[in-house]
This record gives structure tokens, C-alpha cells and sequence, in this order.
């Protein structure tokens, strides 16, 4: 009696953490949507300090940050204030270290890769071509979200699915 009510108790934690781990999953994907968003924010902010406001980098990258909020916009204002320590760094060098600090961040392999690549060229252009690199990058990155919102749903489903599923496959075999 009290091994049958083990195995079930057991089973029962077993289903739990199988769920848990989808909603862990589904809540990774769907984080990565919103930091995407941001990004995406956060661009439109800087397009709109650097070309009709004629700021600096340093006072776009200030602004736009606070204004936004977030882990985006306090990556902007890290990025700001690195920039007004003038340790004779360039802003490609300064960027690139700040989107390390996003390795924590449930973003792609790819999503860093364009959001660090996005920074290398903003820094050395004249505002003309700073324009053009903010459309390419705002265009990547509505493609990208773009696609996660259309998986959105199958995904989370998929990810729930597939756990629960993982967790009645592994309490068939230890029973």
C-alpha cells in the first residue's frame, strides 16, 4: 500500500516538473519575443534622437534608454555612460562588450549576432548611413518578430506538449 501511494505520489511530481519545465520554455520563447520588441523600441528611439533631434550617441543612446526601460534601454544607458567616460575606446568596441552582458538573455545565437553587428556600424558612420543601418536592422528584426508571432502559439503548445509527453514516457518506463 504505501509503495503504490510512493509511486504515485512519485508520478504525480514527475507530471509537475515535466509541466513545469514546458511553461519554462514556452516562458523563455515568449521572453524573447518581448526583448525583441524592445530592441525593435528602442531602435525607432535612437532613429528618432540621432536624426531629428541631432544628438550625439552618447545623449540618442541617454535618452532613448530612460525613455524605454527595460533590459534594452539599461543596455542604452550603459552603453551612454561608457561612452562619456572617454577611455579612447571606439563605440564598436564599447557595444560589443555591453551585448556580452546579454549572454543571460534567452536571445539566439543569431539575435546577438545581429544586435552586436548592429552597433559595430552605427558607430563609425556619418548620419546618412546611420539611417540605413538602423532600417536593415529594423527590418531583421520584424522579420524575426514577425516569425516568432506566428509560432507563438504552436510553440508554446509544442514545448508543453512535448514535456508532459517526456514526463509520461519516463514514468512508464520506471514503473
Amino acid at each position: 500500500m504505501a509503495s503504490l501511494m510512493a509511486r504515485t505520489a512519485g508520478a504525480v511530481l514527475v507530471l509537475l516538473g515535466a509541466g513545469g519545465m514546458g511553461r519554462m520554455f514556452s516562458s523563455r520563447f515568449l521572453t524573447r519575443l518581448r526583448l525583441l520588441e524592445e530592441a525593435r523600441r528602442l531602435v525607432y528611439l535612437l532613429k528618432g534622437e540621432i536624426l531629428y533631434a541631432n544628438s550625439s550617441l552618447d545623449e540618442a543612446f541617454c535618452r532613448a534608454g530612460h525613455r524605454l526601460g527595460g533590459r534594452m534601454g539599461g543596455l542604452a544607458v550603459q552603453v551612454a555612460e561608457r561612452i562619456g567616460e572617454k577611455q579612447g575606446r571606439g563605440f564598436g568596441e564599447i557595444w560589443r562588450e555591453e551585448v556580452k552582458n546579454l549572454q543571460d538573455l534567452p536571445l539566439s545565437k543569431e539575435d546577438l549576432g545581429q544586435l552586436e553587428e548592429f552597433g559595430r556600424q552605427l558607430g563609425y558612420l556619418d548620419r546618412q548611413m546611420q539611417e540605413r543601418t538602423m532600417l536593415l536592422y529594423l527590418e531583421q528584426l520584424e522579420l524575426s518578430i514577425r516569425s516568432m508571432r506566428e509560432r507563438r502559439q504552436e510553440a508554446c503548445r509544442l514545448y508543453t506538449g512535448l514535456s508532459l509527453a517526456g514526463g509520461i514516457f519516463f514514468i512508464i518506463l520506471m514503473c
